[in-house]
């Protein structure tokens, strides 16, 4: 924790400045507690930038089995509204590093990308499994896609190459005209909800 703190002592001025930006300044305080600095702001470019630097710096700091790094973590994640799934990879993340799987030296960016690419993928590839859609052209849907984006980028595509009969065996209640609606539904949702936010993580 000590060294933590001692880095992000080093980064206070670039904190303040955007804090400054964001609320009235405060006079510094003789052993400042760093967890309370608060991050909202209407201006979602600006929070996204300051959000993913606070953690990236924690996850940088963090040594093995630290209950007291874990905690901060796990706080910045709550304060800052990140969804469960990517809550979920970061956990993932730190019991690595727990574990000895992950090597500390290792940069951080490149873990991130590598845990947050392999949950979008599992997502996607359980979601074919799931509507008996073609895991590829999902893919490219979510390549292109953006957030409230109508129509839904290769959503043609999608609905083309599903295997409706292998959906129906599974589940015989289906209908040929409700089920691709239903299909799109539950991929936007999943687009959304789930893809977008890990996506944003390594923006």
């Amino acid at each position: 924790m000590n060294n933590q703190i001692q880095l992000l002592e080093e980064q206070i001025g670039v904190y303040e400045t955007v804090k400054g930006s964001l609320m009235e300044e405060e006079p510094e305080k003789e052993g400042e507690d760093f967890s309370t600095i608060e991050f909202y702001s209407e201006n979602t470019t600006k929070l996204y930038d300051i959000d993913s630097t606070y953690i990236d710096q924690l996850l940088g700091t963090y040594a093995a089995n630290s209950s007291g790094a874990r905690e901060e973590i796990e706080k910045a994640l709550a304060k800052l509204n990140k969804t469960e799934g990517v809550k979920e990879v970061y956990r993932q993340i730190l019991n690595a590093f727990d574990v000895g799987t992950l090597d500390s030296n290792e940069d951080i960016f490149v873990i991130k990308r590598r845990y947050f690419t392999q949950a979008s993928d599992d997502l996607i590839h359980a979601f074919s499994n799931e509507w008996f859609v073609s895991e590829k052209e999902l893919h490219a849907s979510n390549l292109q896609y953006m957030p409230g984006e109508d129509p839904i980028p290769n959503m043609k595509a999608i609905i083309n190459n599903k295997d409706y009969e292998g959906y129906k065996a599974k589940h015989p209640e289906a209908k040929p005209f409700k089920y691709p609606q239903e299909m799109k539904r539950a991929w936007r949702k999943m687009l959304d909800d789930e893809l977008i936010p890990l996506e944003n993580e390594l923006r």
